[in-house]
């Protein structure tokens, strides 16, 4: 009986140790300051439109998860297929990837836009393609997109990207959250570990 106790105990700090790595506990929203100190940091290469949107997005934190909106038009290079993600585009998305997962962020949709709509034209808005990605903060995006590894790609995404649209979203409803399946797949191992303890040790 102790040991049963011992497993679906440690199989609760299991669940508890990922929400607290997948929902940022601890992580604060901006201070004024740090709002101040990061608008210095990239003043120089935006706009005062750019500036402003910044300012705004960073004085909206609460410190929780939101949801990056990016709507893409693609430039392809001379001889490329224009179709699907440019090259050098990819050579962008796939370090980017990797940075996100380390911060527990994530695309959680894309698809390609196509070009008619059941009631509009799609062709007066002209995209290639919708992406949503979660982030655990805007603190980690932040901390992403200003870091060396990120600006090293950087121009990978300028070089395929004709015009974009991005917008900062907070979920209403919400119903592709990591947290459910990982809770799941951790109820499932919690079940088998028990039936195993259960036929090793003869309990009924």
């Amino acid at each position: 009986m102790k040991i049963r106790i011992i497993t679906s105990s440690a199989y609760l700090v299991l669940f508890i140790i990922f929400l607290s790595w997948y929902d940022g506990w601890g992580i604060d929203p901006y201070t004024p300051k740090e709002i101040n100190n990061l608008a210095k940091k990239i003043e120089k290469e935006g706009s005062k439109e750019q500036l402003k949107n910044l300012r705004l997005l960073l004085e909206n934190d609460d410190g929780k998860e939101f949801f990056m909106l990016n709507l893409n038009r693609y430039e392809y290079a001379e001889n490329e297929i224009e179709k699907g993600t440019p090259k050098s585009y990819q050579e962008y998305g796939m370090p980017v990837l990797r940075m996100m997962l380390s911060r527990a962020s994530h695309p959680i949709f894309s698809a390609e836009i196509p070009n008619y709509l059941i009631d509009g034209d799609a062709a007066n808005s002209d995209w290639d393609e919708v992406i949503i990605v979660r982030y655990r903060s805007r603190k980690d995006f932040f901390s992403m997109v200003t870091s060396d590894e990120y600006l090293e790609v950087f121009n990978n995404r300028a070089g395929g990207m004709e015009y974009a649209e991005v917008s900062a979203t907070t979920a209403g409803i919400n119903f592709t959250s990591p947290r459910f399946i990982f809770f799941m797949i951790i109820i499932c191992f919690a079940f088998l570990s028990d039936l195993f303890i259960k036929r090793v040790f003869k309990i009924k």
